[in-house]
């Protein structure tokens, strides 16, 4: 299956559809995609049943970012890439 390119109907930008998310879309039964990926991402968030997010500044590298979670006084919070790179020390520890 080679890439598509494909018009969205929300914002008429082109976007690509990969052949990996081709499978993926395949494997799950789903229809292809009508909305590029930028337009999927907000129509996500605005929909009533989608998680809150909270700001944060991350206590690691002073960044700005969201999480899904309410952040406790008192515990470190981190933003995703730090979280990340975190996670990754200590798997090899």
């Amino acid at each position: 299956m080679p890439d598509v390119e494909t018009i969205c109907v929300q914002c008429k930008e082109t976007f690509l559809f990969t052949e990996k998310e081709q499978e993926i879309f395949y494997q799950r039964n789903m229809m292809p995609p009508q909305r590029c990926p930028r337009c999927r991402s907000k129509k996500a968030a605005a929909s009533e049943d989608a998680p809150k997010r909270y700001e944060i500044v991350c206590d690691n590298c002073g960044k700005h970012d969201q999480v899904p979670f309410q952040p406790k006084v008192g515990r470190s919070v981190f933003c995703r890439e730090c979280h990340e790179a975190s996670r990754s020390r200590a798997r090899f520890a």
